[in-house]
């Protein structure tokens, strides 16, 4: 059998990493080292992948079609919602496709990326910084987990350490890789300054009032600023809408919880995500595009199956804002979007675009466009307060997002939890939270007394904290 080998980009998160792709009956990972982004290196979650990739199926409610019958049935049916119709793209497709989603999105553009926050933020969220400014960092704060979160920033972390760098930490759980661990309450005692660098992350769930709150901290003390973000095209995404009106994903949530959103068309992303079942289950219409099956192509009204992201021919940028192109040549997916626009798009002319609205003449992973880095506005935020005693902080990552099952299936939390709630070694807890309970296996850990801390959906979830009671 002839392989088929495809140099791609990890769908994991927004960080590039490159890699090869190669189907020989089935799909085995082989490491790229050219990638400027990761040298090679991947964590468990991109060395996972051939779990990701099955393949989806166009189905009209619940039987299985054509491609082109599906799109043109969803043609039918957005043009029927006229006026109640949102689409939703979280940046896990090319910037092509993005371009041409868009066109058919017009106002009604839901990305859960900026909307809530000052305009003026919008560059600092959009596009970081460049590895190699993080290796060369004096002071650097982290305000999320790397290790969980975006595992190829550690060896970054590492290096700069090895150069002097100080790590602080802001996390409800002490990090090996920190000189000191400071708790979220606590971030009055961190001290910063124009050498420092805070690294963040920023996806469709964060509390605005934090992130306003890191890019307060960021200009008070005139330190840098850096979100990491959870998917492949994330950075891709927000660049191509700019200048667009946006909606965020509180607002959908809304929009469909009033009934003035009666169809939904979400472009390679899980709506299940960021939207809850009981939400969902009030639209008439759940129209999914996407390369993969997963749970929410299974609950999906109409489903357009096209490639995989592998296979697709086009452009992601990376969090440093490096231009990447995928080894595919398939175009399916912009296709099927032609159909519902009832105009065929031109992948040459898109692509075009995409390189103006970076500002590029060529796509070269090696060279990292120069972007305008304005300063923001003063802004307005203070910390939130925890309103309950026992809380269950959600630390996502590249399973949780695509929807996969990770053997880390437990919680952590701190020994005197546990101690007080008199738990036994190989028992379970059970956490109740907004009338549902579930038990799940527990690890001790560093973690802050009243935190559990999970890196998996249980089904409880009211945001990334939620209040909680525990018992044995």
């Amino acid at each position: 059998m002839t392989d088929n080998v495809y140099s791609t980009i990890c769908p994991g998160c927004n960080f590039g990493c490159g890699l090869y792709i190669r189907e020989n009956g089935a799909l085995e990972i082989d490491f790229r080292k050219s990638s400027p982004a990761n040298a090679g290196k991947l964590c468990r979650f991109g060395m996972n992948l051939p779990k990701l990739f099955a393949p989806a199926r166009s189905m009209v409610d619940g039987k299985e079609t054509t491609i082109e019958e599906a799109a043109k049935e969803a043609a039918k049916r957005i043009s029927a919602s006229k006026g109640s119709v949102a689409f939703l793209s979280l940046g896990n497709t090319t910037s092509e496709e993005l371009l041409a989603f868009q066109k058919i999105a017009e106002s009604s553009l839901y990305t859960g990326a900026v909307a809530a926050l000052p305009e003026d933020t919008y560059q600092t969220l959009n596009i970081g910084i460049p590895y190699s400014e993080i290796e060369a960092a004096k002071h650097i704060v982290l305000f999320l987990d790397p290790y969980e979160q975006y595992p190829l920033i550690v060896r970054r972390l590492l290096s700069a350490k090895k150069k002097g760098a100080k790590i602080s930490a802001v996390w409800w759980k002490d990090l090996p890789l920190a000189d000191e661990n400071i708790r979220p309450a606590d971030v009055s005692k961190l001290a910063l300054s124009k050498d420092s660098l805070i690294i963040a992350d920023y996806n469709p769930l964060s509390d605005t009032e934090q992130v306003k709150n890191v890019l307060a901290l960021a200009k008070n003390a005139g330190a840098r600023i850096t979100f990491l973000k959870p998917f492949a095209n994330s950075t891709g995404a927000y660049l191509m809408a700019k200048g667009i009106k946006q909606k965020s994903i509180s607002q959908l949530v809304d929009d469909i919880n009033k009934g003035t959103v009666k169809t939904l068309f979400s472009l390679e992303s899980d709506p299940l995500s960021v939207i809850s079942q009981e939400t969902l289950g009030k639209l008439t219409n759940l129209i999914i595009q996407a390369g993969q099956e997963s749970a929410v192509t299974k609950k999906a009204s109409v489903v357009i199956a096209h490639e995989p992201l592998y296979k697709k021919k086009g452009t992601l940028i990376n969090n440093e804002g490096r231009a990447q192109a995928l080894g595919g040549a398939g175009t399916s997916g912009l296709e099927a979007l032609g159909i519902i626009a009832g105009a065929k798009f031109d992948f040459l002319a898109l692509h075009e675009s995409m390189k103006k609205a970076i500002g590029i003449t060529a796509v070269d992973e090696f060279t990292i466009p120069k972007y305008e880095r304005p300063a923001y506005g003063a802004i307005q935020a203070s910390v939130k307060p925890i309103d309950a005693t026992t809380a269950l902080v959600s630390v996502y990552n590249p399973f949780m997002w695509s929807g996969l099952p990770d053997d880390n299936d437990f919680v952590e939390l701190s020994l005197k939890s546990v101690q007080a709630l008199k738990l036994l070694k190989g028992a379970t807890v059970k956490i109740r939270s907004n009338g549902s309970a579930v038990e799940k296996k527990f690890r001790v850990a560093p973690v802050q007394d009243n935190i559990l801390l999970t890196g998996n959906r249980f089904g409880i979830e009211k945001g990334i904290i939620t209040p909680v009671e525990l018992s044995r």
